[in-house]
């Protein structure tokens, strides 16, 4: 099944991931150990797009469910569809109680998009999340996980991993049962100095500041339909 996004989606990630190696790319060590980067520019942006993309194709009133919803804070990225928020701890009424790590409760091939952002670091068994995603999601479905590949250690309630692009592609692709639309890294605020928002999220701070390699990592990915498998 051939994946399918906007051509604006794709001219822009094929722009940005143009210029980072006519210029970045060039350096030997990104020649040697990383040709499989690509610089994706701003994330939220392009999964924005993808999801009004997706609305156009489809229709209105698809289901989302959007992992670790807290208050639902995130819900304006799914305007037009039929959003739900999911967390093991939420903050406000209206999101339901449930772990993606094994959700039981929800049916197989419910959601047309499942969605988390800034979430997996925080996940224990990421790889059981990554089966649940995919259980969980209809046929034609879309995947969309955002985490981290570099950021200061954040316990929410605890803080676990970290991601390469190829690792969270793995995570997701490793049984054939979805393909690969989109993957790449953030890095837009990779030099901001991070010195936590509050005084009970303040990390170190010497000379040079805070913490300043700060990487976001994206994979989006189509749920294979089975006359395709």
């Amino acid at each position: 099944m051939k994946s399918s996004v906007s051509k604006f989606s794709s001219k822009a990630v094929t722009v940005i991931d143009w210029l980072f190696f006519n210029s970045l790319g060039r350096l030997p060590y990104f020649k040697q150990y990383s040709p499989d980067i690509k610089i994706l520019g701003n994330t939220q942006s392009l999964i924005k797009t993808i999801l009004e993309d997706e609305i156009r194709r489809k229709g209105e009133g698809l289901q989302f469910l959007d992992i670790g919803a807290r208050n639902g804070v995130k819900s304006e990225l799914a305007r037009n569809y039929r959003y739900c928020g999911m967390d093991i701890k939420p903050s406000s009424e209206g999101v339901i109680v449930g772990d993606i790590c094994s959700c039981p409760e929800i049916k197989d091939d419910t959601f047309d998009v499942v969605f988390s952002m800034d979430v997996l670091e925080h996940v224990k068994k990421p790889w059981d999340a990554a089966q649940e995603s995919i259980r969980i999601t209809k046929p034609g479905g879309l995947i969309i996980h955002r985490t981290l590949f570099a950021y200061r250690y954040h316990p929410c309630p605890i803080d676990y991993w970290r991601f390469t692009s190829q690792g969270l592609e793995y995570l997701f692709t490793e049984e054939g049962k979805t393909e690969t639309v989109i993957k790449g890294y953030e890095t837009r605020r990779r030099r901001r100095n991070y010195t936590g928002s509050s005084i009970h999220s303040k990390p170190p701070i010497d000379w040079l500041g805070g913490f300043r390699e700060n990487w976001q990592v994206l994979w989006i990915g189509r749920k294979i339909e089975p006359s395709h498998l």
